[in-house]
Order: structure tokens, then C-alpha cells, then sequence
């Protein structure tokens, strides 16, 4: 299934499919176990990753230039980047944009894996996750700083148009329009495929050994990941597909 992180409660109920393909699941999988992420250990372990060493700042890694233009792009949008200051470019991209979709009225407690957490904890069904906790903050925390900064001011470049964006992903969303999707990862990464490489092909590949053992095992599974990583080449339904394994979109 593929998943929007963030929606709104208006945004509710979610399509036939994706309840029946719930109600069909006795184990229901994830991109990371969402219990994990609300452990003290990994709590501790995101503000660390977050936040820049002693005597280092956001302005000193970004250079005057960088940091003037960040700063107008933010301001546009009603943000004080001095406010992020301590923090390293990448979770300053990720708390801006979080920030935005706040305001726009989504949240993460309306996306689909809070929604189909909790339905699984009172139907008594058995969550779990394809990657650690760990492994995806290790992966921002690792992406050299030239690359974070690059991350940033492409992410406050495209803070304007979020609204509409937004807007047409929910939209392209609820009617299964995975080119849509495919399109939209081509030209938001096109920019750097270093990053698209580190962030979802990288990931989509690690991910195909354990979702092929799971058509092994004697029971229904849901794999529920962000639609970005299900979406055109070198996705995971394109590296299932070159296995020989049949994936029919309902």
C-alpha cells in the first residue's frame, strides 16, 4: 500500500481498497515499527543527529550567501530561520516543511500508518517494520553537509507552491495515479540523483529481500511504505517486476 505520512481528518474515510486490503492483513508492515520511534532511546538519538556540534552553526556551514538567500525564501513563508540555527540544513528542511503541512491542517497522528496503528492495536493484529528506526535517521544524519545544504534550499525553494502541491498529491493519492507520483519524484529529485539514489532507491533495494520472503510465509501481509518508493523506475514494484513477481494495482 502506498502511503501519504501526513493527511488531514477531512481526508477521511480512506478509499474501499486500501480498508479491504487492511481487513484482508493479519500482520501489518511498515517502513520503520512506529512504537519504536516513540521509545526515549530514539527520541534521544533524532535530537542528537539533529542537532550541529558545539561551536558550529546553521550560518557558519551554509556561508553568507547561502544562508541571506535561505533566510528570504523562509521569511516568505513566515519562518524565522535564526530560530534553526543550532540545528543541522537536513532536519531544518524536515521542521520547516512539518511546520508548513501544520498549518495546512495535516498532521502525522491523521496520516496512514497512525490510522492503520491504531486500528490494528484494537483489532489485536501484529505490527512491525522493514528498517530500524536508526536506519533512517543514520541516513540523513550521513549525507555530507554540502548535500544537506543543497537538501534545504531546494526544500525552501518549492515551500510556496506546497499548498498546491500538497493538494494535488492527496488528489493523484485517492485516485491510484502512480505516474502522477513517478513524475513528481523525477523532477523534485532530478536536481540531485544522488539523493534520490540515498533516499528511496537505496532503500526500495534493501527492502525487496524482506518483502519477497513475506510471499513465503502462510498468512496475509500489508506492507504499507510512502507512494514515492512504489512509483516508477527502480521502484519497489519495478525491482519485484524484474523478479518475475506478478504486482496488480487494485
Amino acid at each position: 500500500m502506498g502511503s501519504i505520512h501526513v493527511l488531514r481528518g477531512s481526508d477521511y474515510p480512506l478509499p474501499p481498497a486500501l480498508l479491504q486490503a487492511y481487513a484482508d492483513a493479519s500482520t501489518v508492515v511498515m517502513e520503520i515499527d512506529l512504537d519504536e520511534m516513540d521509545t526515549p532511546e530514539v527520541q534521544q538519538e533524532m535530537m542528537q543527529a539533529a542537532a550541529l556540534p558545539a561551536g558550529q552553526t546553521l550560518p557558519q556551514w551554509l556561508g553568507a550567501e547561502r544562508y541571506q538567500r535561505a533566510s528570504r525564501l523562509a521569511a516568505e513563508i513566515g519562518v524565522e530561520l535564526g530560530s534553526f540555527d543550532q540545528f543541522a540544513p537536513w532536519f531544518v528542511a524536515e521542521a520547516i516543511s512539518q511546520l508548513q503541512l501544520m498549518q495546512l491542517g495535516f498532521g502525522p497522528e491523521a496520516g496512514v500508518e497512525m490510522y492503520f496503528r491504531g486500528r490494528a492495536r484494537a483489532d489485536g493484529k501484529s505490527t512491525r517494520g522493514l528498517e530500524r528506526a536508526h536506519d533512517q535517521i543514520a541516513l540523513f544524519e550521513s549525507m555530507p553537509m554540502e548535500r544537506q545544504a543543497d537538501y534545504l534550499l531546494a526544500s525552501l525553494e518549492d515551500a510556496k507552491s506546497l499548498p498546491s502541491q500538497v493538494n494535488a498529491m492527496v488528489a493523484a493519492w485517492r485516485r491510484g495515479d502512480a505516474g502522477w507520483f513517478a513524475a513528481q519524484m523525477r523532477q523534485e529529485f532530478g536536481r540531485d540523483p544522488r539523493l534520490y539514489q540515498s533516499l528511496l532507491v537505496a532503500r526500495n533495494r534493501k527492502w525487496i529481500p524482506a518483502i519477497e520472503a513475506m510471499l513465503n510465509e502462510d498468512r496475509n501481509l500489508l506492507v504499507i511504505v510512502g507512494t514515492g518508493h512504489l512509483s516508477g523506475q527502480d521502484s519497489v514494484i519495478d525491482l519485484l517486476r524484474r523478479d518475475g513477481i506478478s504486482v496488480t494495482q487494485r
